[in-house]
């Protein structure tokens, strides 16, 4: 089997980047010395015309990481994800990507993770017209 193709469990992933401490299910992003590391759905992302990973949406207007939502209706995970974007933009932290892949990507709502990809996206931050904000990878690190 492929290295790729072989699914983890994310506090193997995560302790792989540094963090030892316990990762709660509700928690979409984390927060390390150096970084914030996002959990980025392997579905969701826009993808290269290679097929890998190219950008995904850490704030939007619409159905996925909206800010106003975030603010209208505050939930763990949803507003700890909002603050560690706003480290991100503010340049306290770089930006980190692991990929979950899920167990039916075409579920609303979604059914949970069947397991992460051994993958850490680094890369930085770009805006879109609509003020939206974009994790852009800069390079994939295999675990």
């Amino acid at each position: 089997m492929k290295k790729e193709n072989a699914l983890w469990r994310r506090k193997h992933v995560l302790e792989r980047l540094g963090l030892h401490t316990h990762a709660s299910r509700s928690a979409w992003s984390h927060a390390l010395a150096h970084a914030i590391v996002s959990d980025a759905w392997d579905h969701q992302w826009q993808r290269n015309a290679g097929g890998t990973h190219a950008r995904y949406p850490l704030r939007t207007n619409g159905e996925h990481y909206n800010l106003a939502e975030a603010v209208e209706n505050p939930r763990v995970g949803h507003t700890r994800w909002q603050r560690h974007v706003d480290m991100v933009l503010a340049g306290e932290r770089t930006p980190h990507a692991i990929v979950p892949v899920a167990v039916d990507p075409d579920a609303k709502p979604n059914r949970g993770a069947k397991g992460w990809l051994p993958l850490v996206l680094d890369g930085h931050v770009e805006f879109g017209d609509d003020g939206e904000v974009w994790f852009c990878v800069g390079r994939a690190n295999w675990l």
